[in-house]
């Protein structure tokens, strides 16, 4: 019995990971005949498909999110060279006021 439990927790983990394609291939895999029923661990070929459609997309994502960092991270670094410069000439500014 507690084997049963444990086998559902881990097949209700699995389906929760699934991404939108992912389970609407798993829908129109059941609609289709293409697995043996809706409870079934086996993936037909749209649910295959929508998996790798999902990766891509995970993918797709995290590559945005890195370019923008990175990004993020060069306009940080510019705004620093910037805040120097305007330093440097501030400090000419006082010194040309100065008589130096």
């Amino acid at each position: 019995m507690k084997s049963t439990y444990v086998l559902a927790a881990a097949l209700l983990a699995a389906t929760a990971c699934d991404g939108p394609a992912e389970q609407s291939g798993e829908v129109a895999d059941n609609a289709s005949g293409a697995v043996d029923g809706e409870d079934t661990i086996e993936s037909g070929p749209a649910e295959t498909t929508g998996e790798n459609r999902d990766d891509v997309n995970d993918s797709i994502e995290d590559a945005k999110e890195a370019r923008a960092e990175s990004l993020e991270a060069s306009a940080d670094q510019q705004r620093a060279v910037a805040e120097e410069r305007a330093d440097a000439l501030e400090d000419q500014a006082e010194q040309a006021r100065n008589g130096q």
